[in-house]
């Protein structure tokens, strides 16, 4: 076990964008800045993704709304992390980052990914015109005086105005009279919260490291990729929330690992795994991870001989029936959370049907082995189940 220690709650505010018929139709990431001795702006802005894009359900995030991220320098030389899809996110330039060519080029890159920009109001900038060719948007202070002119002449070039800081109702409907297309702020709406909970980190580095290498080799292997991922609890929950977001159009949850991985396609598993990566949020207790295997591999096992049951299922069962030790979470509110088909919900919930049995099953046998089992599973079975289990979990975490 390495790198012990625990991660302190990181706390996020989506604040509320409206439009000019005061309809909730976008959120603001806003996050604390890093303090002194914290890390770069990079892994502190992963931290806030992590929460809004990979933690929180859909309902809980942002719905059909887009998101506005204003991203440090930094993050604009990783275009591999920009988040996905496109059309629901906007990227805006912070005010306090110094304009270069090269950072225009860097925005042009991402403009042709089909993001919207939204910059601060560049009137008198040396780099005027680069930006307001860029912009989507332009953010407009209604703290300062406004020069209705260039009000207009940003409305003519077909910029959305963004109006930030207003005091009061009487500038607010000044904004709108003026024609600002969007409104952000507190005077209508308070911001949400969101803070992630501390988490124990007993993190895997090395088979972090080997998934990190493999995800980025030209022929990377999807089944070494689903191996080690199987390593990295709180990865495969974050996998199976993206792949079943609206966003990839799934008719049916899915809690099958390989089939989210297909969902997702490559590319997006390298921006979830170094997003998070570089979050520093990949809780995993290899002791603990070890049981979990075992009991996956048994329940899996003990599946096999039925047409009635999926093997993968099984697997799941199993796997997810330590999940909630595994991430240092309750279980119950961590399966609420989690996509589960209806059957392993029942199973891991109350142990009903068929993959209730072999989860009970499995518990009892570690609970007393070697001990008489029912006639339809003989502890021959049952040890011969166990045997291959551990054979297999030893082969799996021994190549990782």
């Amino acid at each position: 076990m390495t790198g012990q220690g625990v991660t302190e709650a990181f706390t996020i505010a989506l604040h509320p964008i409206h439009d000019a018929d005061y309809r909730h139709v976008a959120d603001r990431l806003v996050y604390p800045p890093p303090g002194d001795g914290e890390e770069d702006p990079v892994g502190h802005l992963a931290k806030a993704l992590s929460i809004v894009i990979y933690e929180l359900d859909e309902a809980q995030r942002q719905a059909a709304r887009t998101l506005l991220i204003a991203l440090p320098g930094e993050w604009l030389m990783r275009p591999e992390l920009l988040p996905t899809p496109p059309e629901r996110v906007i990227i805006g330039v912070p005010a306090e980052l110094e304009i270069t060519p090269a950072v225009i080029e860097r925005l042009e890159r991402i403009a042709e990914r089909h993001y919207r920009i939204a910059v601060p109001d560049p009137t008198g900038h040396p780099l005027e015109t680069e930006l307001s060719a860029l912009a989507d948007i332009v953010e407009i202070d209604a703290s300062a005086p406004f020069d209705l002119e260039r009000l207009r002449a940003l409305k003519a070039r077909g910029h959305r105005l963004l109006v930030e800081h207003i005091p009061d109702h009487g500038r607010l409907e000044q904004c709108l009279e003026l024609g600002c297309d969007l409104v952000n702020g507190r005077y209508l709406s308070q911001p949400h919260y969101q803070a992630s909970r501390p988490r124990g980190r007993h993190g895997n580095r090395a088979a972090q490291l080997r998934l990190i290498n493999e995800l980025y080799r030209e022929d990377a292997d999807l089944l070494r990729l689903h191996d080690l991922l199987l390593q990295m609890p709180h990865l495969h929950v974050a996998i199976l929330h993206r792949a079943n977001a609206s966003h990839f159009g799934q008719r049916q949850p899915s809690s099958d690992l390989k089939r989210a991985m297909q969902v997702l396609g490559l590319n997006e598993l390298r921006r979830l795994v170094m997003t998070m990566s570089l979050a520093s949020d990949l809780p995993s207790s290899r002791i603990t991870l070890r049981l979990a295997l075992i009991r996956g591999f048994m329940c899996q096992n003990l599946a096999e001989p039925f047409r009635n049951i999926d093997p993968e299922d099984a697997f799941t069962t199993g796997l997810f029936s330590m999940m909630g030790a595994l991430l240092e979470e309750d279980q119950a509110t961590l399966l609420a959370q989690v996509p589960l088909s209806d059957v392993v919900q029942r199973a891991l919930a109350r142990h009903e049907g068929p993959l209730g049995a072999i989860l009970a099953l499995c518990e009892e046998q570690e609970r007393m082995p070697g001990e008489s089992e029912p006639d339809h599973h003989p502890a021959e079975r049952l040890r011969a189940c166990y045997l291959d289990a551990l054979e297999k979990t030893a082969a799996l975490m021994g190549r990782l």
